[in-house]
């Protein structure tokens, strides 16, 4: 059965042959959706490590204001904020927050491992209790580290699996950045957190590094491009947002002439999501009507390829075929075609992991593979149901009468 499904094939190869073309297509199409719709989708498993719900970010743009009367006023407001009642924590940040879009990495090494790590600067001690950080190992800066001699750090825990792998990390010095001189600054690992994701959940879980620089340390230089501060307000649940306002008024109150600007971080959350939804939805309705498409024509062929053997039909049912063997062979024919496109188009795609196309795990690409040979197969199945159960009840006599 199997070698003449192929010798019927080979006798049409000219028309087989486009419809070989259109499967191996789809796959390839269908194969690269499917690879990043699994990493979406594991991505979004992953925990972001903070958490965003009621936690509002506030900006002070300062004018030409000298650094010291800077720092000042920037204690002023944290301590007139923190009084408020409708407030539960607060914190100075960098710029690099969650949602923000904005990033700064750094080479951490240790050894001769070297890696990139994203970059946050905490600028006061209750960071943590604003986004509800999860230390797993160690702890998070508390006063005494204001004082310490040596440099404090927190580290997610993806980014000790790369610098230390299964060893314990904590009291443990890592080299941050490097300086003109080719030297780097040492850093004591104090704790270990769970996960940091900032950029979001559909993103890869970031190796992400956290020290501490007080706002008002003056050794730091403030350029004016650099003068921005970022507060991290964790608000009583229940808040109305006329509370904003109240923050605007109470912090324009102290620094006159500062630009302010408020945002609840389930707001910017809401804004990513779209952003990175929107261009993924974009391409899976392109691969939607690509793979409509090829089904429509599979189906307009078999259609068509029934009626030019109709001949060839009503000569087997005379000699003895059953319906279900007239049925079986249209079946099959699809399937040996598809399995001629499916095998083309994963020698393209083990090409992927081995080339580093997308930069995904392996894993990944394997569990596309077989996403996307299953869905080839059961559309192709489905556009041949119904033109191979009309074939089968086809009537001898009266496709010999036709004749």
């Amino acid at each position: 059965m199997i070698r003449h499904l192929f010798k019927l094939i080979w006798n049409r190869k000219q028309g087989n042959f486009l419809m070989i073309a259109e499967i191996f297509f789809s796959f390839l199409v269908l194969f690269g959706v499917s690879s990043l719709v699994i990493q979406f989708y594991q991505n979004y498993q992953k925990p972001i490590g903070f958490s965003y719900e009621n936690v509002w970010m506030l900006t002070a743009t300062p004018q030409d204001t000298p650094n010291e009367e800077r720092i000042q006023r920037l204690e002023q407001m944290l301590n007139e904020l923190k009084a408020l009642p409708e407030v539960e924590h607060l914190a100075l940040s960098s710029a690099n927050g969650p949602y923000t879009n904005n990033i700064s990495t750094t080479t951490i090494s240790r050894n001769e491992v070297e890696t990139e790590s994203n970059y946050i600067e905490v600028k006061t001690l209750d960071f943590d209790k604003v986004m509800d950080l999860q230390v797993e190992e160690g702890r998070w800066f508390n006063k005494q580290d204001m004082v310490s001699n040596r440099k404090p750090a927190v580290i997610t825990k993806d980014l000790k699996q790369q610098l230390f792998g299964d060893e314990p990390a904590v009291n443990r010095t890592i080299a941050l950045g490097k300086n003109e001189d080719g030297t780097a600054d040492e850093q004591l690992i104090i704790g270990v957190l769970e996960a940091y994701k900032p950029t979001g959940e559909f993103e890869d879980a970031a190796a992400s590094f956290f020290t501490y620089t007080s706002y008002a340390d003056t050794s730091v230089a403030h350029s004016r491009g650099r003068s921005q501060s970022y507060f991290y307000v964790k608000v009583k649940p229940g808040t109305a947002p006329v509370f904003e306002e109240q923050i605007i008024e109470k912090v324009s109150a102290i620094a006159p002439g500062w630009t302010f600007n408020i945002r609840p971080l389930e707001d910017m959350r809401t804004g990513y999501m779209k952003q990175s939804i929107i261009p993924f939805a974009a391409l899976f309705i392109v691969c939607f009507f690509l793979i409509l498409n090829v089904a429509l024509g599979l189906y307009g062929v078999l259609w068509q390829s029934i009626n030019k053997r109709y001949a060839e039909i009503g000569l087997r049912r005379a000699i003895g075929a059953s319906s279900g063997s007239v049925y079986m062979q249209f079946l099959g024919e699809i399937i040996v075609l598809a399995t001629f496109g499916l095998l083309l188009g994963c020698f393209f795609a083990v090409q992927f992991p081995l080339l580093g196309v997308f930069n995904l795990a392996p894993e990944i690409y394997v569990t596309a593979i077989l996403v996307s040979v299953l869905t080839i197969y059961l559309l192709v199945i489905m556009c041949a149901l119904y033109p191979s159960r009309q074939a089968a009840s086809i009537h001898p006599a009266m496709a010999l009468h036709e004749e």
